[in-house]
């Protein structure tokens, strides 16, 4: 190969940065929403996703898991009708995107899943490698979480999709605990606060547009075109 050719607009990646909770509904519909974007556009392959640790409630129990529907009863202060008013409202959003979506689901402090997500990509390295393995984890989490197919707060279920993703059973079970891992999550926590990030999902367009919330489809598909064909101003 040639390394001195010139790279066209059909062979540049796109970075696309996104901050995001693993217990956060509209993290996963967002997600949902620029998967279906790239694949639309015809970008599968030339988009390059790096993920980065957010806590909804940074305060939620450690290791006390409850429903969904009573942390939102008692975090919010919202009646329990309308609670699950709105979750049947979510399932409705993630159906028209043929997402799984279990209204009712555990729900706890999400630090250790983030640390474990970090252990991944510093096992894997610090390059896109490493944030692909460390996105490819989470991601997959999160998806059979809000399918109703896995508890992320159990330890050995979190430890062994992190032995799948090619972390050695040790190191996952110290980064569960707390041995390592928490550096890295809250370096992403005060750089989501220094470029302003106040919820979550937030995403970043090669490292110069920003999005936050689970935007549109289409709103998607037009920032991911523009950044394709070079006309993104």
């Amino acid at each position: 190969m040639d390394t001195d050719q010139p790279v066209t607009s059909e062979d540049r990646m796109i970075l696309v940065d996104l901050w995001t909770d693993l217990v956060c509904p509209w993290c996963y519909l967002g997600e949902a929403r620029l998967h279906d974007a790239i694949e639309a556009e015809g970008l599968t392959g030339r988009v390059h996703l790096r993920l980065h640790s957010f806590e909804l409630d940074p305060t939620a129990p450690v290791g006390e898991a409850r429903s969904n529907i009573a942390h939102l009863v008692q975090a919010k202060g919202m009646p329990e009708a309308d609670v699950r008013a709105m979750e049947a409202q979510i399932q409705q959003l993630a159906g028209e995107l043929h997402r799984d979506y279990a209204p009712e689901r555990p729900m706890a402090n999400t630090r250790a899943v983030h640390r474990v997500m970090q252990a991944v990509h510093s096992s894997a390295g610090e390059s896109p490698a490493g944030e692909q393995a460390a996105a490819a984890f989470f991601l997959g989490l999160q998806r059979d979480y809000f399918a109703g197919r896995v508890d992320p707060f159990d330890a050995e279920q979190v430890i062994a999709r992190a032995v799948e993703a090619g972390l050695d059973q040790d190191t996952a079970r110290s980064a569960w605990e707390g041995a390592t891992g928490e550096e890295a999550v809250a370096d992403d926590v005060a750089l989501a606060q220094e470029i302003g990030v106040r919820g979550v999902p937030f995403f970043v367009f090669d490292e110069t547009y920003s999005a936050p919330g689970a935007i549109p489809l289409d709103a998607f598909r037009q920032v991911l075109r523009s950044l394709a064909d070079g006309t993104a101003p």
